[in-house]
Parts: C-alpha cells; structure tokens; sequence
C-alpha cells in the first residue's frame, strides 16, 4: 500500500511539473492582467551584455513569473488559505473589519518635502489664489477598522507636515473631521479599492466648496448604479472569494448639460458628451468610467451658472468630485501632473492664457506620500 501511495503521489508530481510546463510552452503570452491592472513581462531578448550584467536572468525570472499558468487563480487560493489562517496583512493590504481591505500607509518625509516645496515654488508664479485639499484616505479615517498590531504610519501626523510646511497664501483644508463623522452613516471608501466613492467624494467636495466661500450646488441628483460587481485595486494585490464585491455608482443632475474637451495633443483626442465612459464598465478598472481614466490635460464646460473659470491639478482621487463640481463652475480646466509633462504651456502659462481665476490641487495623502511627479508644476 505505501508503494502504491508513493507511485499515486509521483504521478500526480509529475503530472503537475510537466503539465506546467507544456502549458507555460503551448498557451499565448498574456500582455495585460485585468486582475493586476498591469502590463505583464514579455520573453526577454537574449545577447551577450544582458546576460554578463544578470539582467537577462532577471527579466527572464519576472518574465515566467508573469506568464505562470492560472497565476491569477493559484495567488487567490493562497490568499483565501492566509485569510482563513486568521493573517490580517497580504501584500501591503489589510483585511479590517465589515469586509474592507485598507491600505498599508508609510510615511516618506523626504517627498512630502520635496512636494511641499515644488507647490511653494508654484504658487510664486501665479497671481490667483490656490486652494490645496489634501485628503486622508481610508488609512486614516477608519483606522477604527483596522486589525490589532497592524504598523501604518500616521496619516494626519503626515497631513499636519504638509500644512506646516506650504507657504501661507495657499489655502489648506483636510476634510478628516468631515469624511470620519460620514463614516459612521454612509460607505465613503471603497472596501475593495483605494478611492473614496461617490458619497465620500461628495462630502470632499462640500468640504472645497466651503474653503473657497462659496455654496455648494444643491440639485436632485440621481446616483445611478454603474456596476454591481466592482473589485478594485486593493482587491487585485490581494484577492479572495471571501471578498464581497463593491458597488460603483456616480451621481447624475437631471438638469445638467455638459462638455468634456481632451487636450490636442493627445495621441487620441476625442470629446465626451456628458461625464462617464460607459465602455471602461466592461474592464476591471470600472472607476475609470469618471472621464474614462486620468488624462494630462481636458477641460468640462457645463450650465452652471458660475462662469469663473477653475483649474484642479489633481490625482484620481479628483475625478470623483468633478462631477460634482462641473455644478458650481461652468468651465474647469483639469490637469495630472504624471501625463502634463514639458507641454506647449507651463502650468502657469496656462493659467494665465486661459484666463483662470482659481487654482485648486486637489490630491489624496497616500499619492502625496510617493509620487514624484510634481517637480513638473510650474
């Protein structure tokens, strides 16, 4: 009976080593992960220089890696196994209470420097006043949810490095107070992805409205129910069918008109009527429906009867709050400093062909934290 054990158990390792194998050979390379949201390695090209550097071996390692059959179900497996092992921490994503997976925050004081200074350096060069709303992302605003011993930084400490740091003619505002009291009656974080969703963007937005003295519009909106089925980002770096779902919604003003004109020198320009791209509902990344994604520079003219002319240099976490705004300002000029890039214009110039008349930056505290990209504002 032990051989007959040992000979079943060697079959079936055989039968999975070469069964790998010849579908690793036989099946097409895949160049994107829906599931990763990410571009995959492609088989590397070999020749003498990268192969004495190591850097074929490298790229070959993360090339199989990538294309390993049924990748995407085997990780998942591991993760629901690890979930079941009562581990609360995968791949920089805690599994918190009431199903939401949160984000692991670590503070780099060395960007948000860098970031603090670029914007001080911005706001020398234009003669409009510049509103910055900085906003805590659900790290920091249910970090009641958070499991026992987990080691995020503090947000807020972070947000408060900001706020001392900014030149004093800019504008501050951090809506934690504002988002963690909506908490407590409405869902204004995603538990599968790292934005704010509509009721969390729309209390950010009351939040912009109130620093900039003004009233927030008040039409009927209708929030129509995009996607029943909406597993996001923080889904994708630790995803489980233990998970539930979200909803993506995006609000609707019955008596709203408007325009979204892309910049020219895109590779492909076009022109939204309205405000959502419907078609990016059939991809993974459904919150990318807002404006179909993150694009370097498009403007949104709508009714409104405000005729100011805005500009939102932004991350995504804006484009949930446009919709909202595009209610309050008939033209709004919309900017993302990871595409604007040496331009025809500076963003300065910008501001002053176009005849702006208030700048708003508008970021979220975990993109403050990394990105470097803001060495282009000027």
């Amino acid at each position: 009976m032990k051989a007959i054990k040992a000979k079943i158990i060697s079959i079936f390792f055989l039968v999975f080593i070469f069964g790998f194998g010849i579908a690793g050979l036989v099946m097409k390379d895949r160049e994107f992960s829906d599931m990763e949201n990410r571009m995959l390695a492609q088989s590397p090209e070999i020749d003498t220089d990268t192969v004495l550097k190591g850097e074929f071996q490298d790229k070959l390692e993360t090339y199989l890696s990538d294309q390993m059959p049924l990748r995407d179900g085997l990780y998942a497996l591991k993760v629901d196994y690890e979930r079941l092992m009562m581990k609360t921490y995968q791949n920089g994503v805690y599994f918190a209470d009431d199903g939401y997976l949160i984000q692991e925050y670590k503070e780099n004081p060395v960007q948000i420097n860098k970031n603090v200074t670029y914007i001080n350096d911005f706001v020398k060069n234009v003669d409009v006043p510049v509103t910055f709303m900085l906003v805590p992302t659900a790290t920091a605003v249910l970090n009641y949810k958070l499991p026992e011993g987990c080691l995020n930084d503090d947000q807020r400490s972070s947000i408060d490095l900001v706020k001392d740091g900014l030149d004093e003619k800019i504008n501050f505002i951090s809506p934690y107070t504002e988002l963690n009291s909506a908490s407590e009656r409405n869902q204004v974080f995603y538990r599968t992805d790292h934005h704010w969703t509509e009721q969390g963007a729309h209390v950010g937005y009351e939040a912009l409205m109130k620093a900039l003295g003004k009233e927030p519009a008040q039409p009927d909106y209708e929030y129509e129910t995009f996607s029943g089925e909406f597993y996001g980002t923080l889904y994708s770096k630790a995803p489980s069918a233990l998970q539930e779902a979200d909803t993506f919604r995006a609000p609707k003003n019955p008596d709203g008109e408007y325009k979204v004109e892309f910049a020219k020198e895109q590779e492909d320009p076009k022109t939204l009527i309205g405000m959502y791209d419907v078609t990016k509902l059939e991809t993974k990344d459904k919150y990318a429906t807002l404006f179909g994604g993150n694009f370097s520079h498009f403007t949104i003219k709508s009714n409104a009867a405000n005729d100011e002319r805005i500009l939102v240099i932004k991350d995504s976490y804006a484009n949930a709050v446009l919709p909202y705004l595009a209610d309050s300002f008939s033209t709004i000029d919309v900017i993302d400093m990871r595409y604007y890039h040496m331009e025809q214009q500076t963003v300065s110039e910008l501001i002053k062909a176009e005849g702006i008349t208030q700048v708003v930056l508008l970021y979220n505290m975990d993109f403050f934290n990394s990105d470097n990209n803001f060495l282009w504002l000027d």
